[in-house]
């Protein structure tokens, strides 16, 4: 057989850097559902794989790579692999294949490279001025009469003014008190509003917490999504420059405040859905860009127990092991900070003693403490 004459030998990372993941799974998978933003999903390239219900997502590993994996197949790889699972041709031809694709030419200079996506949900760059607006006006009310039953509330639940004021948490009056555009809240009662904010800082979303569930008939209220899409990760700003080395992932927007305004990094997990690849993809993305360990603070009851359940294969599969820690005697966390202001240094303790037990087994990290 003849060998080629004058191939380039490319780099593998050269070509890798140059490669749009997502552009080619469009381009050689089926894509299925939304058509940009995280929590993409494609149909399997692997020709004898009848994926029929789109099982293939993208997730950044440890080192910085994209990849693809199908979740019912268990198929997986990088760009390199989905050239040669959907085309036929070998790793070699893949590479150049690839390399001309991204206009890489031997006698030329090499284009730069495609900057890294951001991990911010797609809200940041869709979501509507007037989520904005109101989150702004229930901002001011808060500190004016009609916020009182909230500022209260807020206070009851060891928020303090730091972390109101730089997380921008308001107080919506009710519907008769205040008018609203349409796909805001509702406004059935009084409730606190919670802005969300993606890792970078931007506002990205809202939540009302109705302060009487029993009355307005739910707990919380939502933008619609042609304002907002729902982020599903929320990252609160603290307000105490500690440089902590973990990060607490908790259920809810009030349990990741009181964590941030302990000083830890925190992220909360928005909505009753299970997490899923996505969600664990962003959450090891952030790990990696903070330079942190994760430790899932989950809610003692079975809620709780399916997220825990759900968050740690999925997070090791993007190659991050995570610590799960249970607050004492039935408690969310903003109950057990109530009870007991020395809970940070329980959740260190309990982190360090699973680090040291996960160090020791093999297989699966899956292990939690009940504190």
């Amino acid at each position: 057989m003849a060998s080629r004459p004058d191939r380039p030998r490319w780099s593998i990372d050269q070509v890798l850097e140059r490669t749009d993941l997502s552009a080619l799974l469009d381009e050689l998978a089926e894509p299925a559902g939304r058509t940009m933003g995280p929590g993409r999903k494609w149909h399997c390239p692997m020709p004898y794989h009848e994926d029929h219900r789109a099982s293939v997502t993208m997730f950044r590993d440890r080192a910085g790579h994209e990849r693809w994996r199908c979740w019912s197949g268990d198929h997986r790889g990088d760009a390199i692999d989905l050239v040669t699972a959907s085309t036929g041709r070998d790793r070699t031809e893949a590479v150049d294949w690839l390399a001309n694709r991204a206009g890489m030419h031997p006698d030329r200079p090499l284009p730069p490279p495609r900057p890294k996506a951001s991990t911010a949900p797609p809200a940041a760059q869709v979501m509507d001025p007037l989520v904005a607006r109101y989150v702004h006006a229930c901002h001011r009310i808060l500190h004016a009469a009609a916020g009182r039953p909230v500022r209260e509330w807020l206070y009851r639940r060891g928020i303090e003014d730091a972390t109101i004021s730089a997380n921008l948490v308001g107080a919506d009056p009710g519907r008769t008190m205040m008018r609203r555009g349409r796909g805001l809240p509702f406004g059935t009662a009084v409730a606190a509003t919670f802005p969300v904010y993606g890792p970078a800082g931007n506002l990205t979303y809202v939540q009302a917490r109705y302060l009487d569930p029993d009355t307005a008939g739910r707990k919380y209220d939502n933008p619609a999504a042609a304002l907002a899409p729902h982020p599903r990760l929320a990252f609160p700003v603290t307000t105490t420059g500690t440089s902590a080395d973990m990060t607490l992932v908790c259920e809810g927007l009030p349990d990741a405040l009181t964590a941030a305004q302990a000083g830890f990094r925190s992220v909360g997990l928005l909505g009753a859905q299970t997490p899923d690849e996505g969600v664990a993809a962003r959450l090891a993305n952030h790990a990696d860009n903070t330079g942190t360990s994760l430790v899932l603070v989950c809610d003692p009851d079975a809620a709780g127990r399916r997220v825990a359940d759900a968050l740690v294969p999925l997070l090791h599969d993007c190659g991050h092991s995570v610590q799960v820690v249970t607050p004492p005697h039935g408690l969310d966390l903003n109950d057990w900070s109530i009870r007991d202001p020395g809970w940070p240094e329980q959740v260190r303790s309990a982190s360090t003693r699973l680090q040291v037990e996960a160090s020791a087994s093999v297989g699966l990290p899956s292990q939690g403490i009940d504190l």
